[in-house]
C-alpha cells in the first residue's frame, strides 16, 4: 500500500514538474535565441544568485516541513500559520536588503535584473507546497505549477522580444510564483483549512531549527552550480555564462525531477523509520526505478547534444554542444544522489549532510580555479561532474552505514542494457533531426526494456526493475 501511495505521489509531482519543466525549458529556449548569449548571460547570472535568496527565504521548510506535517498532520492549521507568518517576515527582509545591495554593488544591466527578480522571494516564502507534501497530497502542486509556467511562456513571448526588455522577464517570473501560491493556498482553504498571520515562536522555530541545517545543504550544493557560473563571469566573459547555463538546462530539468522522486519518498520514509518493513525496499526500488528513467536521458543527452542545442538555441550557442555532451554524464548521478541525501533526511542526519557538501564546495572551487582558466567552459562541466560524483559516491556510502544499502548491479542491468540497445540504434539508424531521433530511440528502449522484463504494461504501466 505504501508502495503504491508513494508511486501515486510521485506520479503526480513528477509528472506535473515535468510538463512544467518543460514548458520552462521552452521560456528558455526563446529567451537564449530573443536576448543572445550576452543577454542570457545577464539573467543566468541573475537567476544563479536569486536561487540562493529563494532558498534562505524558504530556509529548508520545503523538506522539514513536509516531515514536520507528515508526521503531525492534526497540526497543519497551527503549524501552517505559525511557519508561514515567520517566514514571509523573514523573506521580506532578505528582499530588501539583497535588492539595494544589487542596486548599489552590481553594475547595470545585472543590478537591476536582479533586484526584481528577489520580489520573487515573497511568493516562495507564502508557499503551502510543503504542506501539501507532507498530506502527501502533490497534484495540486503539479497542476499549479503548470499553470504558472504556461501563464509564464505567454506572458515572455508577448512582452520581451529584445535585450532591452530584460527587465520584463523578473517581473513576469514573479507573477507566476503568485500563482503557485495562491493556488495551492486556495486549495487548502476549499478542504477547509484555516491560516492567519500569527506570531507563534514556540511553534514556528522549532521547524526553522531542524531546516537550518537543511537549508545550509542546500546552498552549499547550489554553490556547486553557481560558483561555476560566478568563476567563468570573473575569469572569462557573460558569452560563456549563456553558453555553459544553455547547456545546463537539461541537466537541471533532470535533477528537479530526481529531487521530486526524493520528496516523493521522503514522508514514508520518515513514518517508516530505521529497520522496519519495507524501508530498504522502497529506497532500493526508487534507486533503481530513477537509474531506469536517467541513463536513457543522458544517452540520449549524449548523442543528440548537437541537434538538441541547434533545435533549442539556434546559431551563435555552438559551444554549447561539447558541455551538454559533458554534464550527461552528471544525470544519473545527480538523481541517485538526491535519492540518497532525501534518505538521510529522513534519519535526520543533517550533520552529516552538511559536511558532506562542505567538503564537496571546497574541491568543486579548487578544480574551478585550477580548470577554468586554462579549459574556460569546459573546465567548469568537468568541476561540476566530478564533484557530483564525489557527492554522490559519499552521500551513498554513509546512507549504506545508516541502514540503506545501494541496489544489487543486477537491479541496474535490464535498464543498462535496454539504454546500451537504445545508442546503438541511435547511432546506426539514418536519421536526422532531433524529434525521429528521439522517438526511435525511446521505442528501442521501451521495447528492450519489456523484452529483459523491467517493464509491466499489464493491469497498468509499472517499471519492475
Amino acid at each position: 500500500m505504501t508502495g503504491r501511495r508513494v508511486a501515486r505521489n510521485f506520479l503526480a509531482l513528477g509528472a506535473g514538474e515535468a510538463v512544467a519543466r518543460l514548458i520552462a525549458f521552452g521560456v528558455t529556449i526563446y529567451l537564449a535565441r530573443i536576448v543572445t548569449p550576452d543577454g542570457y548571460g545577464v539573467l543566468a547570472l541573475a537567476m544563479g544568485v536569486n536561487l540562493y535568496l529563494a532558498k534562505v527565504a524558504d530556509f529548508g521548510i520545503e523538506t522539514a516541513g513536509t516531515k514536520e506535517v507528515s508526521d503531525d498532520p492534526e497540526a497543519v492549521e497551527a503549524l501552517g500559520s505559525a511557519v508561514l507568518s515567520l517566514r514571509l517576515l523573514l523573506a521580506t527582509l532578505v528582499m530588501v536588503v539583497a535588492a539595494l545591495a544589487s542596486l548599489l554593488f552590481l553594475p547595470a544591466p545585472e543590478g537591476p535584473v536582479l533586484a526584481l527578480f528577489t520580489l520573487t522571494l515573497l511568493p516562495v516564502a507564502g508557499s503551502t507546497r510543503w504542506i501539501h507534501m507532507g498530506l502527501e497530497d502533490a497534484r495540486p502542486v503539479g497542476l499549479a505549477r503548470i499553470v504558472a509556467e504556461l501563464g509564464v511562456l505567454a506572458a515572455t513571448v508577448a512582452f520581451v522580444s529584445s535585450m532591452e526588455d530584460l527587465w520584463v522577464v523578473p517581473v513576469v517570473q514573479f507573477a507566476g510564483e503568485v500563482v503557485v501560491s495562491t493556488l495551492l493556498l486556495g486549495v487548502l482553504i476549499r478542504r477547509g483549512y484555516r491560516f492567519r498571520v500569527r506570531w507563534d515562536p514556540e511553534r514556528a522555530l522549532p521547524v526553522f531549527r531542524r531546516g537550518f541545517p537543511l537549508l545550509v545543504q542546500v546552498l552549499l550544493g547550489l554553490l556547486i552550480y553557481n560558483s561555476d557560473v560566478v568563476f567563468l563571469r570573473v575569469l572569462r566573459d557573460r558569452a560563456d555564462v549563456g553558453w555553459y547555463a544553455a547547456a545546463y538546462a537539461l541537466v537541471s530539468f533532470m535533477a528537479n525531477l530526481g529531487m521530486a522522486w526524493g520528496m516523493s519518498l521522503l514522508p514514508a520514509l520518515s513514518r517508516a523509520g530505521r529497520g522496519a518493513d519495507g524501508d530498504e525496499a522502497l529506497y532500493r526500488t526508487g534507486i533503481a526505478q530513477a537509474w531506469a528513467v536517467a541513463l536513457p536521458v543522458a544517452v540520449g543527452a549524449f548523442l543528440l547534444a548537437e541537434g538538441i542545442i541547434g533545435l533549442g538555441f539556434g546559431e551563435g550557442y555552438e559551444p554549447s554542444v561539447a558541455i551538454l555532451q559533458l554534464l550527461a554524464v552528471s544525470i544519473p548521478v545527480m538523481v541517485i544522489r538526491n535519492l540518497a541525501w532525501y534518505g538521510l533526511v529522513a534519519r535526520a542526519r543533517g550533520g552529516v549532510l552538511t559536511s558532506i557538501m562542505a567538503a564537496a564546495v571546497v574541491v568543486n572551487f579548487v578544480l574551478n580555479l585550477v580548470l577554468i582558466p586554462r579549459y574556460g567552459i569546459l573546465g567548469a562541466g568537468a568541476a561540476t561532474v566530478a564533484t557530483e560524483v564525489l557527492i554522490c559516491l559519499w552521500m551513498l556510502r554513509r546512507a549504506s552505514r545508516d541502514g540503506l544499502r545501494f541496489v544489487t548491479p543486477g537491479r541496474l542491468m535490464k535498464a543498462t542494457v535496454a539504454s546500451a540497445a537504445m545508442a546503438a540504434a541511435l547511432l546506426w539508424l539514418p536519421l536526422g533531426g532531433v524529434v525521429l531521433p528521439t522517438l526511435a530511440g525511446a521505442a528501442v528502449f521501451a521495447g528492450a526494456l519489456t523484452l529483459l522484463g523491467g517493464v509491466r504494461w499489464r493491469p497498468s504501466p509499472a517499471l519492475t526493475v
